[in-house]
């Protein structure tokens, strides 16, 4: 467990610009009217955990290169780091945890994927080729774009 922790603390430093630029637009459009401010308050609590591993990960891994006289720590080093440091992270509590809301499909959608699925089975049982003609392949990538 506390490996994957490590790779996940991992994965949010190498990727820290994409969740500050996040936390960022997030906070802009907070003041920018009534529509924004709820979906914002909750996308800024969600980023406050990344946002904690990045606030103390970052100067360990600072002091660290300080120390060893290393401008830019491998991903193993880095790695080790989060690994040793991993146990003195403090998080929050996320609220709403303990519930998840069951995944269902709009009405339309819920027969193209039952179709979808009873027939690679039946191409499957068959021996068939499985792989997709253009038109085919432009049916199902419109028909499963969000929105529509």
């Amino acid at each position: 467990s506390s490996g994957i922790n490590a790779e996940y603390g991992y994965e949010v430093l190498r990727q820290y610009a994409v969740f500050d630029s996040l936390n960022e637009t997030a906070l802009q459009y907070s003041n920018k009217g009534p529509q924004y401010k709820d979906l914002c308050r909750e996308l800024l609590s969600s980023l406050h955990n990344i946002r904690a591993l990045v606030n103390h990960f970052a100067p360990k891994i600072d002091a660290w290169s300080k120390t060893n006289k290393i401008s830019t720590p491998t991903p193993e080093e880095v790695m080790e780091i989060v690994r040793s440091n991993y146990d003195s992270l403090t998080l929050k509590l996320q609220d709403g945890l303990d519930h998840v809301e069951r995944y269902s499909e709009f009405p339309r959608e819920q027969q193209f994927y039952t179709n979808l699925v009873r027939g690679i089975c039946k191409d499957i049982r068959e021996g068939t080729d499985l792989s997709l003609s253009s038109k085919e392949y432009h049916k199902f990538t419109t028909a499963t774009q969000i929105g529509e």
